[in-house]
């Protein structure tokens, strides 16, 4: 009897099953909620403080990136720690003020002239849609259409108003940063602060993690070893994601405003460094700049709806295929690799997810590193804390 009640469990495999199902799914859910509830209060407390938290994220975003050039500064040339912090600012700021005089003043004139021939495409695509509908037809639809018309001139109009106070060609950009700096800073306040802040985040010798491992002295062993992996990372993942992302940016950048300009798109340069620019948040910039490019080139003088050449959207659709191979099959491989291991969908997901819980774009940065470090997480959490079995 003794040896049939040893032999037989507490508990029937099926029954087993069903409370390891139940348990993580409970885990889950319990999870989930805390995960919704902490994003909420991110949130608000993210747009509350943002004047105060925006230089804080920037100054780290910028000493995460620029960290590893101080290194090298250091150990190659054997430069001190505060005199390759000063360089790297007089090459930032050198590299910052060259480009101005190379692009800067060509990318302001094609802004400028983007800004003046946009306010005239509506008078254009109403002429071509009340040629191909008939008279009862656009009878139908003229009220609504007047009502884009107003709207688009009106947005056109302010922004044509700021564009049109901005330095023509390249000596002018150059004068015009250096004498606007101030006006910029009283306008953006809290960004004057940036380089104070990033000067002490580089200037830090300080071992934080060690620090931290320190103050976290309260938490057992085990425990404690999880909170600091988590940590670092969740710093290896931004500081991947963030170099990569504005390395593989650049060079988009750089293969669009090419390829555009030599398929006769106006504007080419501006729009191919502006989209390049903009995939900082993955597949951001190829999304709009699809749909971009198409009105353009196809609005634009000389375009596709007064000639009917249609070489310009061939030679923008063979710029963007080219450049999306690119980094699809040899520029995210070698700079990022598969740091952060995410399928396409969720990366896609996770932008917009971000962006609607953080309510702009700074979620839609951080929307990756984040989904990335909370997969990283939920692997630890079901390897080490959630039940495989119930024995």
């Amino acid at each position: 009897m003794n040896d049939q009640e040893k032999s037989d469990p507490w508990l029937s495999p099926g029954l087993k099953s069903v409370l390891n199902v139940t348990l993580t799914v409970l885990c889950v859910s319990i999870l989930f909620v805390v995960t919704v509830w902490f994003i909420q209060s991110m949130g608000s407390f993210l747009t509350y403080f943002s004047p105060v938290l925006w230089p804080l994220a920037i100054a780290t975003i910028l000493a995460i990136l620029l960290r590893p050039v101080v290194r090298v500064m250091e150990g190659k040339f054997g430069l001190s720690h505060g005199l390759s912090i000063g360089l790297l600012y007089f090459l930032v700021i050198g590299v910052g003020a060259f480009s101005l005089w190379a692009v800067g003043g060509e990318v302001i004139q094609q802004t400028k002239e983007l800004s003046g021939a946009s306010m005239g495409w509506p008078e254009k695509i109403e002429n071509k849609v009340k040629d191909s509908l008939s008279p009862s037809t656009w009878d139908a639809i003229a009220e609504k259409f007047n009502q884009f018309k107003k709207d688009w001139k009106n947005r056109t109009h302010l922004l044509s108003e700021k564009v049109d106070g901005l330095p023509s060609g390249s000596t002018e950009a150059l004068q015009g940063a250096w004498s606007s700096m101030g006006s910029l800073f009283s306008f953006f306040t809290s960004l004057a602060i940036v380089p104070i802040y990033l000067y002490y985040f580089l200037s830090s010798k300080r071992d934080h993690l060690a620090d931290l491992a320190g103050q976290l002295s309260f938490l057992k062993g085990d425990v404690r070893g999880d909170v600091l992996y988590l940590i670092r990372q969740f710093k290896e993942i931004l500081e991947v994601f963030f170099r990569g992302q504005l390395i593989i940016g650049f060079m988009m950048g750089v293969g669009y405003a090419v390829g555009f300009s030599l398929s006769g798109l106006k504007f080419g340069i501006a729009l191919g460094l502006f989209f390049g620019l903009l995939n900082i948040v993955p597949f951001l910039g190829s999304v709009l700049g699809i749909f971009t490019v198409l009105v353009v080139s196809y609005l634009q003088t000389g375009g596709i709806l007064e000639s009917g050449n249609w070489n310009i959207l061939w030679g923008c659709a063979i710029t963007f295929a080219g450049v999306q191979v690119l980094e699809s099959y040899w520029l995210s491989p070698r700079v990022m690799g598969d740091r952060t291991g995410l399928h396409p969908v969720v990366i896609i997901a996770s932008v917009f997810f971000w962006g609607l819980a953080f309510d702009g774009v700074l979620g839609m940065i951080l929307g990756i590193p984040l989904t990335a470090f909370l997969t990283v997480f939920w692997r630890l959490l079901r390897k080490k804390y959630l039940p495989n079995r119930i024995s």
